[in-house]
């Protein structure tokens, strides 16, 4: 980000419209959890 120089990372959706999008990377790396299991937020 250009103000607070936090590191970004620009991802395509594999799905629907195929989007680009931005997130932060912490954010992009962290875990949630989903159906009682706890996984990344985004795998391949």
């Amino acid at each position: 980000h250009s103000e607070s120089e936090e590191p970004l990372v620009v991802y395509r959706a594999l799905y629907g419209g195929y989007g680009l999008w931005v997130r932060p990377l912490a954010m992009f790396m962290e875990s949630v959890t989903k159906e009682g299991s706890t996984q990344p937020r985004f795998a391949l």
